[in-house]
């Protein structure tokens, strides 16, 4: 018989605590059941406690990758990066063995072979980029992009009010991307997304450190909550007030 809950997130079984969360409505289809239930192996409500906030933190962050891969990318409905042979090794994409690879096709390619193991974020930064080269310059072959097509990419990145240290970042995505494609299939290529000029610094602004104040303020918080995410903030807080 169930005990009265007596920290967040859990229930008392015969004594012992266990792990207890809904599964949240619109991210239902993921899962098999309602709820994700498991004992967090201790009677003690301190441990229990903790171990249950470490489970709710680590779902909280799961949900928040399985949402945004829903979100629209640019670019989306021409990527065609889930392509994959019948034994989940990657697939050369068709027309490859004649020289043609479409830009689409090379983040396929990327992110199968340099994605593996690599965090959802790892993931988007490539989709994302290269969406952006497909909605302005269309979605060519590698070899076919012209620096018209490089400057036009550069100025749409601009229109959207991008800062330079973003535009900067999305170019190396882009440039690595096309490289690394290019390499695995043995094309020798000039790329064209090297060398473009813009403002890099454009948009650019520098931080004002945290005031002392701030930072006493933070690690009074860190000491009364008093669990592992907190230590690690205090230690980091103690590197910054250090400057002081």
């Amino acid at each position: 018989m169930l005990e009265t809950k007596t920290a967040p997130f859990t229930f008392v079984k015969q004594g012992i605590f266990y792990f207890s969360r809904r599964v949240p409505r619109d991210l239902s289809h993921h899962y098999n059941a309602s709820r994700i239930m498991y004992s967090l192996r201790t009677r003690s409500k301190l441990i229990a406690t903790s171990r249950a906030q470490r489970a709710a933190q680590t779902l909280d962050e799961h949900w928040y990758h399985l949402r945004i891969r829903d979100v629209d990318l640019p670019g989306k409905h021409l990527l065609r990066t889930q392509a994959q042979s019948q034994s989940g090794l990657p697939v050369v994409p068709e027309g490859v063995a004649g020289g043609l690879l479409k830009l689409s096709e090379a983040v396929g390619i990327y992110l199968r072979l340099k994605g593996q193991g690599r965090p959802i974020t790892f993931h988007r930064a490539a989709e994302r980029s290269c969406g952006y080269v497909m909605d302005v310059c269309g979605d060519k072959d590698i070899t076919a992009y012209t620096k018209a097509d490089a400057n036009a990419f550069r100025d749409g990145l601009i229109k959207r009010g991008l800062a330079g240290s973003s535009i900067t970042r999305i170019f190396g995505t882009v440039r690595t991307v096309v490289n690394f494609s290019a390499s695995e299939i043995g094309l020798d290529i000039s790329n064209l997304f090297t060398r473009v000029y813009y403002d890099r610094n454009a948009g650019v602004e520098g931080r004002e450190p945290l005031p002392l104040d701030a930072i006493r303020n933070i690690q009074s918080e860190c000491r009364t909550v008093d669990d592992d995410l907190r230590w690690l903030v205090a230690l980091v807080s103690d590197s910054l007030s250090d400057r002081f």
